[in-house]
């Protein structure tokens, strides 16, 4: 079972895969994972990033933003729905993170209006 970024307790069957990333280290209690469902030769498979302790990430501001890129592009805003724990300082971070990606395309567009209404 693991906890989702969802707010939600997910199961995930026990998997070759999941065995294997096990057996080389990964996938340790608090890692924060990514898992995608796939298929090879017609035969569905679980792939999975693991991304390293969880509570590591809250920190990693470069992680972060490229999670938050990818949420974007999706059309999900990320936003601090007030939950506590773990989930509630990862929504608080990933959302300072997209706050500062939007502040300077912000300041650029409020810039272009700047310079339109005086005529630049």
């Amino acid at each position: 079972m693991l906890e989702g970024t969802d707010a939600r307790i997910h199961y995930v069957y026990y998997t070759p895969e999941i065995e294997g990333a096990r057996n080389r280290g990964g996938l340790r209690t608090n890692s924060f994972i990514q898992l995608r469902k796939s298929t090879a030769d017609s035969r569905p498979m679980l792939e999975s990033d693991d991304m390293g302790d969880s509570e590591a990430l809250l920190h990693d501001k470069r992680q972060l933003r490229q999670i938050g890129q990818r949420l974007i592009r999706r059309g999900i805003m990320p936003e601090d729905d007030g939950w506590s724990g773990w989930l509630g300082r990862y929504q608080k971070a990933l959302r300072d993170a997209v706050t500062t990606l939007e502040t300077p395309s912000v300041t650029k567009q409020s810039e272009r209006s700047k310079n339109r209404d005086l005529g630049r």
